[in-house]
């Protein structure tokens, strides 16, 4: 939560237009006159026809609605979720029940679909094994090219590292994963500078928001250098593909810098994914007026906290990350920023806010506003809802 600082057109040849040609039945013709009657249809005539007609548009109908489901099955609205960590497809599973499976684990929407459509494409055969790069809300085509990619080798490591983790903790992970290696062997090789990016400012050996958060496969006996590198070269290679190569051109401030912000960001934002670029913009528009940030998550990861309520103590802590003291950005990021994060970072939405505040808790979601009045307001109404 941010507060308040204290105050075509077609062409061709001509053509003879040929006479139209009548043909009447005596009974109806007159030769006296120069008309011809019109046969008048009967009532039950009408219902017929519009029985027809009613039957043919709802059938229509029936078969759009049926395209549209159908089309949103095999690829669901959205981007893909989630990673899933890992879908263990057993020997002897038959097409069927691998299609249950995902369905199950919300990969895919439908499994009689997935049937259908495996069977379709002639892609129903797949091994059986350990599978670490399905997402939630995939579309078929991406389920079944994961399947046909094959599980994980027996000799490998998976290893996952979720966006906004702080570095000491994803080094925590990587111990769980590679129980061979130690925390402080990790910190030794990013203290000995034998991991390099060409993003981590000189002079400084800080890795904090350096290393991509992704899942990752390695073999089991990877050393602590393999396994860092491969994450800082993964997180380069993310900056790099947004533009962070011309940071400075592109936003006015450095790569850095916008790391940083894509931090706070990844720890501040809620459940809506457009909230990371919108609490990116007010971190912009708080520095271009010389605001303080007033950003829990900077002040708790000076603090040493992960969560929890701040007291008048606590914001009274002079640490580098508080800053209700200190005005502009940490001296550091603060976590290990996604790439949304970071794409909202170096190009977040136009707007004015300056000001976001908590108004739900499930799902986790702020109001932001340029108005110090609606701003308190707000505020104010949540904690009388007991939000925060």
């Amino acid at each position: 939560m941010t507060e308040t600082p204290t105050p075509p057109s077609g062409s061709g040849g001509q053509r003879r237009r040929r006479q139209p040609v009548y043909e009447f039945e005596n009974d109806y013709l007159d030769p006296d006159e120069n008309y011809v009657p019109i046969r008048v249809e009967s009532a039950a005539g009408r219902r017929v026809v519009s029985a027809a007609v009613a039957v043919f548009l709802a059938l229509a109908i029936v078969a759009g609605l049926g395209v549209v489901w159908s089309m949103r099955q095999l690829d669901p609205p959205g981007e893909a979720g989630a990673v899933v960590s890992k879908v263990v497809i057993p020997r002897g599973a038959t097409l069927d029940s691998i299609a249950q499976l995902l369905e199950k684990k919300k990969i895919i929407a439908s499994s009689s679909v997935f049937t259908w459509y495996a069977k379709i494409r002639g892609v129903g055969s797949f091994r059986a094994g350990d599978y670490v790069k399905f997402q939630e809300n995939m579309s078929m085509s991406e389920a079944a090219t994961v399947l046909k990619g094959g599980p994980l080798p027996v000799q490998s490591t998976v290893l996952t590292i979720a966006p906004g983790l702080r570095l000491v903790d994803a080094l925590s992970q990587i111990t769980k994963a590679f129980p061979g290696v130690t925390v402080d062997q990790l910190k030794a090789e990013l203290d000995g500078g034998t991991v390099t990016s060409k993003y981590l400012p000189p002079g400084t050996k800080n890795y904090e928001g350096l290393l991509a958060p992704d899942t990752y496969q390695f073999a089991k006996k990877s050393t602590p250098h393999q396994i860092l590198q491969v994450l800082a070269d993964q997180q380069t290679k993310v900056l790099d593909k947004l533009g962070y190569g011309r940071a400075e051109a592109l936003s006015g401030r450095s790569a850095y810098d916008l790391i940083k912000i894509a931090s706070l960001a990844e720890k501040e934002a809620g459940d809506p994914p457009e909230e990371k670029g919108k609490i990116a913009r007010v971190i912009n528009n708080r520095l271009d007026t010389d605001q303080g940030l007033f950003i829990d998550a900077s002040l708790l990861y000076g603090l040493d906290r992960r969560n929890g309520g701040l007291t008048k103590d606590d914001l009274a802590q002079d640490t580098p990350y508080n800053n209700r003291l200190h005005k502009g950005l940490p001296p550091t990021p603060i976590s290990l920023p996604g790439s949304d994060s970071l794409a909202a970072a170096i190009q977040p939405p136009d707007g004015d806010w300056i000001y976001y505040v908590l108004v739900s808790k499930n799902p986790s979601a702020h109001f932001f506003t340029a108005s110090q009045s609606e701003f308190n307001a707000k505020k104010a109404e949540a904690q009388a809802k007991g939000i925060f």
